[in-house]
Formats: structure tokens, C-alpha cells, sequence
């Protein structure tokens, strides 16, 4: 499996704790954003936009900035265990922790009115208005009109006042899923469980597949126990069990 190109394998992920999955759904709307700014056809830059309505609207909703500092004031304080063991890959863990420091020192220091220059920019509240409406009012329809570099320096500048939150959720999300090793794992009759040492913090768990496979996994993890019911579609694109056994590699990210 780890011979086979990005395009070749479906990584499928289940966070045990909702803090991790938000920052995920963050990761994604980045991505997003990052994506579709860079297309010339407006068509395609809108979805830009109505990805950085929803990030808005996440943003908004939860003290994103408290818990990017709480998880990261947990990995440090693991990571400085970690650094007590001779064993350890000491050059590894001081890079984590310098890196650590750095972005707590850089999340302490954001105001809690980071959104101020988002909430005042009439063109930004409109876009979010509006993002979900199948009628787009003429200012949005005069920016998408604009050029690529036109539209693409403005979402820069949308992006700024939140570079803090992209870069602190996807440095503790790679610490994440770095964390833990693949194994290869049986499922038989496309079923899988494992009991889990509820010692262990757990965090994520991941499933890598081939792409070219037509089943998927259903992933069930509390802190004793995971479960992965492999589930396939009939001819009328119902989900049911796959029934076959099946091999799979599981990596358990912990911290």
C-alpha cells in the first residue's frame, strides 16, 4: 500500500473527538478556497467564495482560536514527555516543539475581534448572505465579472486576518496523523473489531484503500472499541454490507 501513488489510494478518516473533526472540516474549506481562487472561469471561483461563507460561518459559531490552543497546549505538553525518554528522536521532537511554541505564542497573541475586518466588509457579508441563494445580487455578479488577479488578491486579503487558524489546525492535524503507524488488518466478511486500551488517546483513526475498490468503510470508534463495517451498493445505489473478506491497512493516530 505505501508503494502505490497518492491518486491510488482513498484515505478514510473518523475523528474520536469533535474538536479534531472540526479541524478537519476546516482543512477542507481551505483546500477549497485554495482551489477554486485560482480558476478563471468565474463559475468555478464562486465555490471559493461560498467555502469561505461556510469557514465564516464555523468561525462565528465556535471560539475556534480557545480550541486551537487548548490542543495545542496538549500535544506540547506530550511531546515534552516524549523528550524525557533517551530513546527518543530528540532533533524530531524539538522541530515539533519549536514549531509548537511558535504558533502558541502566535494564537495568544490574535485579538478576540480577528473577524472585525470579515464582519465590516459589505462585499464579504453580501457574498455570505447571499452564497446559498440561487439568485446572486449584482455586486457579487460585478466581482465574479472581474479578472483572475482582481478576485484572487481579494480572497488573499479575506484570507489574512485567518492565516493563523489555517496554519495552527493543519500543523495539529499532521502532528495527528504522523502519530500513529499503518498496519494491516482482516476483515472477515467485511467486519472489523478491535478493543481499545482506553489508556491510550486516541484521536483519529484512518483506513487506506485502493481506489479502484467498490466497498468503503464505515468507521464506529468510541474509547474502548472500534468498529468497521465495510459497506458496498446494489444496483439501485442502496448502501448494504460487503460480505467478502478483505484485507486493509488501519493506522490508530494517538498522542
Amino acid at each position: 500500500m505505501n508503494q502505490l501513488s497518492d491518486s491510488q489510494i482513498s484515505v478514510y478518516e473518523e475523528p474520536v473527538h469533535e474538536r479534531i473533526r472540526k479541524f478537519i472540516k476546516l482543512e477542507f474549506l481551505f483546500n477549497q478556497i485554495h482551489y477554486f481562487k485560482n480558476k478563471e472561469d468565474g463559475r468555478d471561483n464562486y465555490i471559493s467564495l461560498v467555502s469561505m461563507s461556510n469557514l465564516y460561518e464555523i468561525l462565528v459559531r465556535s471560539d475556534i482560536k480557545s480550541e486551537l490552543i487548548n490542543e495545542m497546549d496538549n500535544q506540547n505538553r506530550s511531546y515534552k514527555k516524549l523528550k524525557k525518554i533517551p530513546a527518543a528522536n530528540q532533533k524530531k521532537l524539538d522541530s515539533v516543539l519549536e514549531k509548537q511554541e511558535m504558533l502558541l505564542k502566535c494564537l495568544h497573541e490574535i485579538q478576540s475581534n480577528y473577524l472585525d475586518c470579515l464582519e465590516h466588509d459589505a462585499l464579504f457579508k453580501s457574498i455570505v448572505k447571499n452564497s446559498h441563494s440561487s439568485l446572486q445580487p449584482s455586486s457579487i455578479k460585478f466581482w465574479l465579472s472581474r479578472d483572475i488577479a482582481f478576485r484572487n488578491n481579494q480572497i488573499k486579503k479575506w484570507l489574512e486576518s485567518i492565516s493563523f487558524i489555517e496554519l495552527s489546525s493543519n500543523f495539529i492535524l499532521e502532528v495527528i496523523r504522523k502519530s500513529g503507524s499503518f498496519s494491516e488488518k482482516f476483515a472477515e466478511k467485511g467486519f472489523y473489531m478491535e478493543k481499545l486500551d482506553p489508556k491510550k488517546n486516541i484521536l483519529l483513526v484512518r483506513v487506506n484503500l485502493t481506489s479502484d475498490l467498490y466497498y468503503y468503510p464505515q468507521i464506529s470508534v468510541s474509547k474502548q472499541r472500534l468498529n468497521i463495517i465495510f459497506m458496498t451498493k446494489d444496483d439501485k445505489n442502496n448502501f448494504i454490507p460487503y460480505q467478502d473478506d478483505l484485507s486493509f491497512m488501519l493506522t490508530l493516530c494517538s498522542i
